[in-house]
């Protein structure tokens, strides 16, 4: 009877393990924070340290270093109220990125312009603090552009809807900057270098003092506006797109999107094609390339592949490919 009980017990244990382990292993993976938009040349640095080019919509995972070109930009969704965009000739670092929930609560603008948006209504899941070698401040709510110059030791702020306190790392004094104005921090350099007065316990101010606030460029404000304008009716003409596509996607028994694709079937694209060619992919030209990727169980065209001349010249098309998989 004991030897019975025990045999049950340890198979009601084994079934719990399971389904733990189960339920473990089969989790749903976080959807942010989520490159959205890619213009330009981009790349991205992620854990391995592998600087790759960026080339479209994907995921972030346990950190991410953004870098654009002079004309590149990138824009990565933090959450469903909150996104930002890198613009050219800019290095931003996310340190962190929760594996759990894909949370990123700091960034940390290296050079170069951060355009933050973010409705006034509406509040973030958590608080994303907001770095650089001059400044350091919880985002707020707003439209804004941050702006970081190593080089030149200067920081600021241009505000197009929304207000904040603007002012150096630990420093006491701060400016209050509104809808159409803007601020900025000049700093000291010493040998090349921002230089710094050093407090106890360590903490930094950096040397320089705070510009007058004064009223962003109507010009400039008009552009702003307009750009939002036209990124609205982009994102609407996008999400009806992309609706359309989910529903032939389904309908196809597709998981993948842009282009459709089935689990486990290949894509392979060419990429610098000449403009004129609409047949083959030239892989024989200098920057010509053929490449693959698998659309996996997430729904997501992974492990991308170079192939070499002599495969992608029979692989790729001057128009993108789906199929089974040639390995």
């Amino acid at each position: 009877m004991f030897t019975k009980s025990l045999n049950s017990l340890l198979a009601v244990l084994l079934l719990a393990g399971g389904s733990l382990v189960d339920s473990h292993a089969f989790a749903t993976p976080p959807k942010y924070p989520a490159v959205r938009e890619v213009r330009g040349q981009v790349w991205v640095t992620g854990k391995d340290g592998k600087r790759l080019s960026l080339r479209g919509a994907t995921t972030l995972r346990e950190k991410a270093t953004l870098e654009t070109s002079l004309d590149g930009e990138v824009k990565v969704q933090l959450d469903e109220k909150r996104s930002f965009t890198v613009l050219g000739a800019s290095e931003l670092v996310i340190p962190v990125i929760s594996w759990e929930g894909g949370e990123a609560p700091v960034l940390n603008l290296k050079s170069g312009h951060l355009h933050w948006r973010q409705s006034l209504k509406d509040k973030g899941a958590y608080n994303v603090a907001v770095r650089s070698d001059i400044f350091e401040f919880i985002a707020p709510a707003g439209d804004y552009v941050l702006s970081m110059d190593p080089d030149k030791a200067f920081a600021g702020v241009k505000m197009f809807e929304g207000s904040m306190e603007f002012s150096a790392l630990n420093g006491e004094d701060s400016a209050k900057v509104q809808s159409g104005q803007q601020v900025g921090f000049q700093g000291v350099l010493e040998g090349g270098e921002i230089a710094y007065d050093i407090l106890l316990q360590g903490r930094k101010i950096p040397r320089g003092r705070l510009t007058s606030v004064t009223a962003i460029d109507l010009k400039e404000l008009s552009k702003a506006s307009e750009a939002e304008k036209m990124r609205l009716k982009k994102q609407a003409s996008e999400k009806e797109r992309a609706a359309k596509a989910r529903a032939e996607n389904k309908r196809a028994g597709s998981i993948c999107e842009k282009p459709a694709g089935r689990f486990n079937e290949c894509s392979w694209t060419c990429l610098n094609n000449p403009k004129k060619e609409k047949k083959v992919c030239r892989v024989e030209m200098a920057g010509v390339s053929c490449v693959r990727h698998r659309c996996n169980a997430n729904g997501e065209w992974a492990e991308e592949t170079v192939l070499d001349a002599e495969k992608g010249g029979s692989a790729c098309k001057a128009q993108v490919v789906v199929g089974p998989c040639d390995y």
